[in-house]
């Protein structure tokens, strides 16, 4: 059989385009920053919330880096 067409049925995963993954990115990033800036009381419910968005951000931040486009796109005027 052929190596590449096995390779690429196995091995195929959803790729995001680089304008998507820089935007998902970017939204986890600020999610983030967001529970670090914000103060809160800690035995409080805004600080449990603040926490569960900072994880959030985190997640939405590796799923942005994990999806990325891996190769650079080939050049059209090359």
């Amino acid at each position: 059989m052929d190596e590449k067409k096995a390779s690429k049925e196995f091995g195929s995963k959803k790729q995001l385009t680089k304008s998507q993954a820089i935007t998902v990115m970017a939204v986890g990033g600020l999610m983030l920053l967001l529970s670090i800036v914000i103060p809160t009381e800690n035995p409080s419910t805004a600080h449990t919330i603040k926490v569960i968005v900072g994880v959030l951000g985190v997640c939405v931040l590796c799923v942005g880096v994990y999806f990325r486009p891996k190769e650079a796109p080939k050049n059209s005027k090359e």
